[in-house]
Formats: structure tokens, C-alpha cells, sequence
């Protein structure tokens, strides 16, 4: 069967585009992050624990200087599957992290793809994936921030919204809860927007997502019920996190952190220029559009867009400080994922109006020369596991910012114990179990002491004498 050619271009600029974009994360070189290390060192004990057998890890058993500490209770699981599965084939977590983050980055790209294919024709869905596959904020999650999670759960978005196109029930069931265990806090953001496109496109499939909010229960279910337990779970205030209009629409790049004390290099807010061209361009043929349900679509997302750009101004801190389901998004500008979706949709939308294929490549072009020096991170000499692993600062921390993931009981530990186990006054005398959640052991004691397990405590230990 012979391809057209404008098909076969567009298909060619979406691959090499995808490709030269993702390239970074399978090279040998160490790309510094903002979080980046943190998800090295969960790797490291995620892979430790389903070693040992557990295959729904909730612990951490070396970190918090060797008394352990439940990160894995509140700390989204599924990038940690995916980084200590790609570890067996490396041998090493810095490389592991960096490869899962640019599956994910390939995952959005398919996904968008496929989706935007159930809706449109070839062309519009290739130049609407390769649009929403450049828009600046992909680049700060992969490349500044190291946020996996995030990418991870924006793939497993574009992946639900496939299903539900192709009332794929079981599929999306699955997709859903993959999402929510890919990062908690976005699955919290995209489930409303999630309801209203089910809604609009196909009711049935709201029970769905209630399956797969069910399969995923297993970790925010008890993340809920325990959250009291531990300190530290929202350090952010989200106040110090709102944009201005000029970040939004001025192009920018930094690799600082955010907030209000922060006037250097920050990372970068801009919508894009592409993006911002592709949102005007829909505007203008959303009246040609004669499919009811299509426009329909077209105004969600309009609203979506409208509602995430107010949400990320301080004008809209009242609806903030009253709604405080809402500060656990911690940073306003959190809203910048729904310009992923947003702009691959809009972008397929404007295009499948335009006869001409001319105007098409020519947006491709633009949105690619806007964002490819994005693409293009600082980079280090090459770093494997060991490095953070025989350094005090990474194993002796609990892997969160300003040490969170504390118990109530116990805080953080600066300084090691003498050994995992202390018996005073007699001797281990011998030693049934070492597991990390089993520890049985026989003790030989010459008068009345203490036997101290050197372990965090938590709910849920027992002690059996």
C-alpha cells in the first residue's frame, strides 16, 4: 500500500523529533535534576525490597541512617517498578532513573498519537503529537526537575483518553490506576477532567475509572488512612508558587527551583510559543467545526486551559486557601501539565480544518525550533550508583526534601546505630531470619537486659518474645 507523502513526512518529523528529544536519557552522561537524586536512592531501595520478596514495597529499610523509614507508604510506586526493572538490565540506578524517565517522555508520544488518531486523521494526529511532545513544560519535568512521576502519569492521561475513544472498558480500568500509582498528586489533577471527558464522550466509562481507582487502592487507601502517621507530606507552601503573566508568555529557560525568593534562573513557566500560536489557530476554525460532539470536546478543553491559567495566578489564592484539597498540588504552577493534552488537541483540531498541508509542517517547524535547544541538557561525566551509595548525605537522609517521611514517633536519624540489633546484658546466639520486615533471632542472655531493634517505629511491627 503506498503512503501518501504528506503522511510519510509528518510520521518522519514526529519520529526523528521524538527521538532526537529523548536521546539525552539514553547516553551515558549524568543529567542533573532537582529530583533526580532522590529517585536514584528510592530505585536503589525499591529494587532492595522486591529482592527480599516484597513486591509491594512500603519500606525503606537502609535510609534514615539504617532505621528505615515507610517513604513507599505515601511515595508514588509505579516509576519505582519501572526504574528497578530497567536496573536488572544496567546494573546501575543513575542509568536505570534516566531510561525510565525517557520511556515515559516515548510513552507520551505514542499515546497522544493514538489518541489523537481515534479523533482526527493521520496527519492532524502526527502534527498534534509532535506539538504536544514540544511544549516547553515536557522539558522542564524531564530535564530540569526529574519529575518521572509526572511523565509517567501524563502518558498514562493520553493512554486513558485512548481507551475511552475506543470504549476500551478493561484497558481503562487499568490505565486509570496506572496513572494514579505513576504520581498521586496528578492523578488527584487530572481525575476531574477525566470525569467531564468520560461525560461528554462516553458515560459508560466513569464506572471505569471507579475500577481503577479500586486496583490502585492498594497504595492511596492506606496512604490516606496513615498519612497522620508520619510528618512532612506537603513542605510546600503553595503560596510562594503562583506566576506571573510575563512567565507564562515571555519564552524563558533556568534550572533554579521556584518561589518567591527566587529572582535568578528559575525554572522556566512559559506556555510557548507554539502552544500559544496552536490555541489561537483552533480558536479562529472552531466555528467550522460542524461535528456537535467534536466542538463540544474542543470547548472542554478551552475551559480546561482557562481554568488552569487562573489557577496559576495569586488572583486565585482565595479559592485556594478555601478549598484545601487543592494545596496539595503544592505548586500552582502545577497546572502547566494540562498543555500537554491541551496543546496536542487544540494543534490536530486547527490542522484538520486547514486543507493545505503547507501550514502544518510549518507550525511543526516553529514548534520545534522554539523548544529543541530545550532538549539539550547540562550534563556531567558519567555517574553509577555507587557514588551516591558511599556517601553519607544520600544513605543516611530519607530520600525527601528537608528529610520528610519522618514518623510522628521518631524523627529523622542523623547518626547510625552501633548495629541493627543491641543486646545488653547477653548475645545474639543465632540468627533464623535477616529479612527486612522478618528479622527472628535467638538470644542468649546471662542476667535480665534489653533487646533493642534498631527500626523506626511504626504501626504495624510486632514484637513476639
Amino acid at each position: 500500500m503506498k503512503i501518501p507523502k504528506g503522511q510519510a513526512l509528518a510520521a518522519s518529523v514526529f519520529f526523528l523529533a521524538v527521538t532526537f528529544d529523548v536521546a539525552p536519557l539514553f547516553a551515558k552522561r549524568y543529567i542533573p535534576t532537582h529530583d533526580g537524586e532522590y529517585h536514584i536512592i528510592r530505585i536503589v531501595e525499591f529494587a532492595r525490597m522486591i529482592h527480599a520478596g516484597y513486591v509491594f514495597p512500603r519500606w525503606a529499610p537502609t535510609l534514615n541512617s539504617g532505621y528505615g523509614v515507610p517513604i513507599f507508604q505515601y511515595h508514588y510506586p509505579l516509576p519505582n517498578y519501572v526504574g528497578a526493572f530497567v536496573r536488572v538490565f544496567t546494573g546501575d540506578a543513575v542509568s536505570a532513573f534516566q531510561i525510565a524517565m525517557g520511556l515515559g517522555y516515548i510513552s507520551i508520544a505514542i499515546a497522544s498519537f493514538y489518541w489523537l488518531r481515534s479523533l482526527f486523521s493521520i496527519t492532524p494526529a502526527y502534527i498534534g503529537a509532535t506539538a504536544g511532545a514540544f511544549v516547553p513544560y515536557v522539558f522542564v519535568d524531564m530535564y530540569v526537575r526529574g519529575s518521572i512521576g509526572e511523565l509517567w502519569a501524563i502518558a498514562f492521561l493520553f493512554w486513558s483518553l485512548y481507551c475511552i475513544e475506543k470504549k476500551a472498558y478493561p484497558f481503562l480500568a487499568i490505565t486509570y490506576g496506572l496513572l494514579i500509582l505513576s504520581h498521586n498528586i496528578l492523578g488527584m489533577l487530572f481525575s476531574p477532567f477525566l470525569i467531564a471527558y468520560c461525560t461528554l464522550r462516553d458515560k459508560r466509562s466513569l464506572w471505569q475509572l471507579l475500577a481503577g481507582a479500586g486496583l490502585s487502592a492498594y497504595f492511596w487507601l492506606p496512604a490516606l488512612l496513615e498519612q497522620r502517621f508520619v510528618v512532612g507530606l506537603n513542605t510546600v507552601n503553595f503560596r510562594e508558587h503562583f506566576v506571573q503573566l510575563y512567565e507564562l508568555l515571555i519564552p524563558s529557560w533556568g534550572s533554579e527551583f521556584s518561589g518567591t525568593g527566587n529572582t535568578g534562573s528559575k525554572i522556566s513557566f512559559q506556555i510557548g510559543v507554539a502552544p500559544l500560536i496552536a490555541m489561537i489557530g483552533s480558536m479562529l476554525v472552531m466555528r467550522r467545526e460542524t461535528d456537535k460532539k467534536r466542538r463540544r470536546l474542543y470547548i472542554l478543553f478551552f475551559i480546561v486551559f482557562i481554568v488552569a491559567i487562573f489557577a496559576m495566578f495569586s488572583v486565585s489564592q482565595g479559592v485556594w486557601e478555601v478549598f484545601r484539597p487543592l494545596q496539595l498540588i503544592q505548586y500552582p504552577w502545577r497546572f502547566l501539565s494540562f498543555m500537554i493534552p491541551i496543546v496536542s488537541f487544540s494543534s490536530a483540531f486547527w490542522m484538520s480544518h486547514i486543507k493545505k498541508q503547507w501550514p502544518g509542517f510549518l507550525f511543526v517547524i516553529i514548534a520545534v525550533l522554539f523548544s529543541v535547544s530545550y532538549a539539550r541538557p547540562v550534563t556531567y561525566e558519567p555517574r553509577r550508583e555507587v557514588y551516591y551509595l558511599a556517601r553519607r548525605n544520600f544513605t543516611d537522609g530519607t530520600s525527601s526534601m528537608g528529610n520528610s517521611f519522618s514518623t510522628i514517633w521518631t524523627g529523622w536519624k542523623d547518626t547510625r546505630p552501633d548495629a541493627p540489633i543491641l543486646v545488653k546484658n547477653g548475645r545474639i546466639f543465632q540468627e533464623i531470619s535477616k529479612r527486612y520486615l522478618d528479622k527472628q533471632f535467638v538470644v542468649s542472655m546471662d542476667k535480665p537486659g534489653d533487646v533493642t531493634v534498631n527500626t523506626v517505629y511504626f504501626p504495624g511491627w510486632k514484637a513476639t518474645i
